[in-house]
């Protein structure tokens, strides 16, 4: 199968400049594109990640000025996990993000790994890990952060699920591979793409997620490029998976694909990237619009706040 990791993880904002401070400023990730959302213009739409905007280090936010805050439950994409090199930059961003004003758990095990799971201002559930044998991305290290601690990329996504059986095979079918055994009375599996991860756990409430500000709206996994995303096609068709076919977002080519727990599940292309647009050393300093949108730039700056 041609799915090789995680590409992005896309979220919902509601203050759309805390919410930059906070990537930028306390997270330290760099803006790497500021476009709008090619469904709705009226909202932004913000990628955060390492230097280039590499696949699989960034963290996406839909501006919503008008959303109410999300109600937490089941059927959710419920956490996304970035990557950290070390330890000591484990404990590094604990110390950090505590003078900030940000609440952290302690540092704990998960998958044999020091984790430590930690919330934004609009209570976005986010987690660090501990990964030294990532070396994919070019870490961008904002905010004042050392280079030597600063965040890597997105290693892990975690699902919450009424039934973890029907999602596991979903994700074998794209091509996952289950780690460790597993039973119909597990309550948490770990699925691997490539070095990534997708953390399935159960939770048979009848308390559906509502999405709003603070919770995710889907994820995305990798694949090289448009002929591998048409491999992927043709399986999901095959399995009858309901889904977008292939939508042209001028950064890349994607898939949306409706799966278990009706959770949106994006399969996007590495190519061509954010550069196809911009300079590597300009990322993000202007809005990039793809190109059948630019007959309408005067009118979407107008009503956008400037970012900086």
């Amino acid at each position: 199968m041609p799915v090789q990791g995680i590409h992005h993880v896309s979220a919902i904002t509601k203050e759309v400049l805390d919410n930059h401070d906070f990537y930028t400023q306390i997270l330290g990730l760099r803006l790497v594109k500021k476009t709008v959302n090619q469904d709705d213009t009226a909202m932004y739409h913000l990628f955060y990640g390492d230097y280039e905007g590499t696949p699989g280090t960034d963290i996406t936010f839909f501006e919503i000025s008008g959303s109410s805050k999300f109600q937490p439950g089941t059927n959710s994409i419920s956490r996304t996990i970035f990557r950290v090199p070390t330890r000591e930059a484990l404990e590094y961003f604990k110390g950090r993000l505590r003078e900030k004003g940000v609440h952290t758990g302690g540092i704990t095990d998960r998958a044999g790994r020091p984790y430590m799971n930690f919330s934004d201002l609009e209570g976005q559930r986010l987690a660090l890990i501990v990964d030294d044998q990532y070396v994919a991305s070019e870490p961008f290290a904002g905010g004042g952060i050392p280079e030597e601690y600063a965040i890597t990329g997105i290693k892990a996504v975690e699902i919450t699920v009424q039934y973890l059986k029907p999602m596991v095979l979903f994700l074998e079918m794209l091509g996952g591979d289950v780690q460790g055994g597993w039973s119909d009375e597990s309550e948490e599996v770990e699925v691997r793409f490539g070095s990534d991860s997708i953390f399935v756990t159960e939770s048979r409430s009848s308390s559906i997620e509502k999405e709003g500000y603070g919770s995710v709206h889907h994820f995305a996994l990798r694949v090289p490029d448009e002929t591998a995303l048409e491999e992927v096609l043709d399986i999901v068709n095959a399995e009858k998976w309901r889904n977008s076919g292939i939508v042209d977002r001028f950064y890349f080519k994607s898939i949306y694909i409706k799966s278990i727990g009706n959770l949106t599940i994006e399969i996007a292309t590495d190519t061509p990237g954010f550069t196809v647009d911009e300079r590597p050393e300009a990322l993000g300093e202007s809005l990039s619009l793809p190109p059948e949108l630019e007959k309408d730039r005067d009118f979407i700056e107008l009503y956008s706040l400037p970012i900086n």
